[in-house]
């Protein structure tokens, strides 16, 4: 049934706004189409993004995950910018020389960098920038690659370029990287996630810099971490069976928080823990005649327990 759902039918779908904000977006897509859109109207993803109604990592990552979303090669077959020939064949050539899509593109000049900065922000509202606009702040450094190491910014071409009070901005080089950034943002709730694309000899040079491999190995103590965001963290359970995103997000942040706190890190334990959620909100719900439990995590001397509550 969700095929036949529309964007802002599958946001509203997934709690992310209401019925109001997408006729609110729908209004102002009426009134203000945009003659150079990939579409005859704005589309609306990017109208909400513009309302600060989501974020353009939320809205790819749903789009994404119901098989909404307009990829590159789409945008520039349907704009007539390159023929679907073309566009199949530097695909390929860029897949056999191991350069991202987009960096290809600039490579062979069969886009120009202004032509791709209004396609990308068109498609996804996330800019493309040089990253010689950006200066690398050393102090952040721990910080940075404690959230993406050396061997996941490698496989995916992903770096983290920026932290600002408690957000940190990610230099992507390919639209799927939105759906990592998203995935990686639930095992760090701490912080807020935000990206821009980047070409990929600017992620070349940006990663020499923040995984200087020539740098001492000793570091200074860092700060003790706040934890404050991971433990207020609630999640209700009314059926199991049906609530396994719910249930391994709050995997994620209870494997998260014990390492956080020293714990060694353990191979996944994830059917285990859906089994022991299952078994505990059988029992609880069983005995205290309740709909649903709401499960939170609490830090106790050097260890992370998982509390159950019965709710009615």
């Amino acid at each position: 049934m969700t095929a036949l759902l529309k964007t802002g039918e599958l946001l509203v779908k997934e709690g992310l706004i209401c019925l109001k904000d997408v006729d609110m977006a729908l209004s102002i897509q009426k009134k203000r189409p945009d003659s150079v859109s990939i579409k005859k109207n704005r589309l609306l993803g990017m109208i909400l993004c513009d309302l600060n109604l989501v974020t353009p990592v939320d809205n790819y990552y749903i789009l994404h995950k119901y098989k909404k979303i307009m990829s590159i090669q789409s945008a520039l077959v349907s704009t007539h910018k390159i023929s679907k020939e073309v566009v199949s064949r530097t695909w390929n050539e860029s897949q056999q020389q191991g350069i991202p899509f987009i960096s290809f593109l600039l490579k062979t000049g069969l886009v120009s960098t202004g032509g791709m900065q209004a396609l990308l922000f068109d498609l996804f509202h996330i800019p493309f920038r040089s990253i010689s606009d950006f200066i690398f702040n050393e102090k952040n450094r721990e910080e940075l690659i404690s959230v993406l190491n050396n061997e996941q910014s490698h496989k995916t071409g992903i770096i983290p370029m920026v932290l600002k009070d408690n957000t940190i901005l990610f230099g992507i080089t390919d639209p799927d990287n939105i759906v990592f950034i998203r995935q990686l943002n639930d095992l760090y709730p701490q912080y807020r996630f935000k990206t821009l694309f980047i070409p990929f000899s600017g992620f070349s040079w940006f990663h020499e810099i923040i995984y200087d491999t020539r740098r001492e190995e000793t570091a200074p103590e860092k700060e003790p971490l706040d934890l404050s965001l991971l433990l207020s963290f609630r999640t209700s359970v009314k059926s199991p069976e049906k609530e396994k995103e719910s249930i391994q997000i709050l995997y994620k942040r209870y494997e998260r928080l014990r390492q956080l706190i020293g714990k060694p890190k353990r191979e996944t334990l994830q059917d285990e823990f859906y089994k022991f959620i299952i078994q505990t909100h059988k029992s609880i719900t069983r005995e205290y005649k309740s709909h649903s439990i709401e499960f939170s995590l609490k830090k106790e001397d050097r260890d992370v327990k998982l509390m159950a509550f019965p709710k009615k």
